[in-house]
């Protein structure tokens, strides 16, 4: 990426903003796989036995015959058990249950929260994931970054504003407390080009651990190319003060750090409800 032409607003250096909308706009369409592969990553395949206790709950029950035996007074307890478990499953927040088919879009915010929060917290341990550029650059910074415009994305979902656009405006204000009007294609070519460089394998990974790891090299990726906005990074939420001074510090600065971005992204989240409300309210 080239390097971002400077303006000039309230007398202070800025990132242009056509230069902001060109970052800003392969991020957003790299978002649409990222968050599916977020909220559909699996690994235990929770959410398929949920959504198959739930279509078993609206069934018929099922009558079984008394045990006559000690294996088959063992095999009906495991079972008991196991439907226990499941039953509990079945009315988790998980996607595809029923009960996140009657959550409400501020419920759901709550949950990207968490989803994307501990999974770029979990980037972090996973090796090599942004190669000899990793150790050259802040990776809490980029990390956060990547979590932050994630949610915000999300959000935006969940309260029905798709529009590539629209999500650019609400990045940019929220993240750099800037007023953007974007002009021009927000598909064109080298947006969809840029965007597919940013999500990379993803499209061919479907399941385990290759999945996640291509998944965890997206989300590096997308963080890292807002980080090219460096001279705008001071204006993202920032977590709580006692948590950034924690961070500085010898032996607990990872608590500190990992807490920081906890409750700047629970900030972020909170801007960005708060600005779709009031846009699109």
């Amino acid at each position: 990426m080239t390097t971002p032409p400077i303006g000039q607003e309230g007398g202070m250096a800025a990132v242009s903003d056509q230069y902001m909308i060109s970052v800003l706009r392969p991020f957003v369409a790299a978002t649409g796989p990222v968050l599916g592969g977020l909220r559909d990553a699996d690994p235990f395949r929770l959410g398929k036995l949920a959504q198959r206790r739930s279509l078993e709950l609206e069934g018929p029950p099922r009558e079984e015959p008394p045990a006559t035996n000690r294996r088959q007074r063992v095999g009906r307890f495991v079972r008991r058990v196991r439907g226990r478990a499941l039953d509990r499953l079945a009315t988790s927040r998980l996607p595809g249950t029923p009960r996140w088919a009657v959550m409400s879009p501020e419920e759901r915010d709550h949950w990207w929260v968490g989803r994307v929060g501990r999974f770029t917290s979990a980037i972090a341990a996973f090796p090599g994931i942004g190669g000899a550029l990793a150790r050259r650059l802040p990776v809490s910074d980029i990390l956060g970054l990547s979590a932050q415009g994630l949610v915000i994305c999300a959000i935006a979902g969940e309260h029905g504003m798709t529009g590539r656009d629209e999500q650019v405006r609400l990045l940019a204000a929220v993240l750099f407390d800037r007023d953007l009007d974007p002009q021009g294609d927000a598909h064109d070519a080298q947006v969809e080009r840029d965007a597919a460089d940013l999500t990379g394998d993803l499209h061919r990974e479907r399941s385990g651990d290759g999945r996640l790891r291509a998944l965890a090299r997206a989300v590096w990726r997308m963080g890292r190319s807002l980080f090219a906005l460096h001279d705008e990074l001071g204006r993202r939420p920032q977590g709580r003060w006692a948590w950034r001074t924690l961070a500085n510090l010898p032996v607990v600065g990872a608590l500190g750090a990992y807490k920081s971005e906890r409750s700047g992204l629970k900030r972020a989240a909170r801007r960005a409800a708060a600005w779709v409300a009031r846009e699109h309210g």
